[in-house]
């Protein structure tokens, strides 16, 4: 008799709101949860000694999980199965996603933490879906963070510092962001090494650099917290200019900033590693001339709820 799946599971997206580059060198940021980032259900095969499969058409992903399996997120799906001493034969698993893959919006972090909720259920603890999703998040990132994981399991809005636990934010007013995908592929690791050589080649000069987009952090907790949303969009705008500085923009990134600026976003900026992935727009009154300003890139609107 195979192990039971729970019949349904979900978990957020992320996105960085604030913060980044500088949190790798101990400064905070600031990330928020986009509701329904993943949606799992399962169902049984008709032969239970038969391996699961999981199949994710926004993903472009139709896999049987495999031991021994050289694709990452089959390896990765079975470490959080291990992990969680769940199943690994008899199911079939379906995912529905509106988070585009690979574009620095916590995908890999979202599909494992709803797939340990499968496992573990509606009433599992955050801590031990967080320490799941870390078995598989290995896979794919290394020695990860657990800011993804996080998000993934707990939504809302977190104030984050590597090495200190989580501080939930809560918003004093809905928080309307604009995720527009630049079509650019990006590599974390590229762009961290990037901001790592300016560091080593103008450490006098680049420091302050890393200390503001810190400070904007916190400027920017404290315009959340007050539901001060055009003092957000000015802090955006400052953001986006100090990860230039960093050399993690792009001319792409640049126009499509500026771009969504005309379209009467309070403020924009890259999200994410940078050089490539998503931009970050903060809606202004009228959030459907922001959208229509990028059709070809289908922006995703979500509305972060205040507390």
């Amino acid at each position: 008799m195979t192990i039971p799946l729970h019949p349904r599971a979900e978990a957020h997206g992320k996105v960085i709101v604030l913060g980044e580059h500088a949190v790798v060198y101990g400064y905070p940021a600031v990330a928020a949860g986009l509701p329904q980032g993943i949606v799992l259900e399962a169902s049984p095969r008709s032969d239970p000694r038969l391996p699961i499969t999981l199949t994710i058409p926004a993903w472009d992903l139709d896999l049987e999980l495999h031991p021994g399996s050289d694709h990452p997120v089959a390896r990765a799906c079975l470490e959080v199965l291990a992990h969680c001493d769940g199943p690994v034969t008899g199911w079939a698993i379906r995912g529905s996603s509106a988070l585009p893959p690979r574009a620095g919006l916590g995908s890999s972090a979202a599909l494992t933490v709803a797939l340990a909720r499968l496992v573990y259920g509606p009433g599992a603890s955050l801590d031990d879906v967080v320490a799941a999703s870390l078995a598989g998040e290995r896979v794919f990132h290394g020695e990860p963070s657990g800011l993804d994981s996080r998000v993934a399991a707990q939504g809302g809005v977190l104030r984050y510092v590597r090495g200190e636990p989580p501080r939930q934010i809560r918003p004093g007013a809905p928080l309307p962001l604009c995720i527009i995908p630049s079509g650019i592929p990006r590599s974390t690791a590229d762009q961290v090494a990037r901001c790592r050589s300016r560091l080593e080649h103008l450490p006098s000069v680049v420091r302050p650099v890393l200390i503001a987009v810190g400070q904007a952090v916190e400027s920017g907790i404290h315009a959340i917290e007050h539901g001060d949303l055009d003092t957000l969009g000015v802090l955006f705008d400052v953001a986006h200019g100090l990860l230039g500085a960093l050399d993690v923009s792009s001319p792409a990134l640049d126009r499509m900033a500026a771009d969504a600026r005309a379209a009467g976003a309070r403020g924009a900026k890259l999200t994410g590693a940078g050089c490539g992935g998503c931009l970050l727009a903060l809606a202004g009154d009228a959030p459907e001339s922001l959208t229509a300003a990028f059709p070809s890139l289908r922006p995703l609107f979500v509305e972060v709820a205040a507390s």
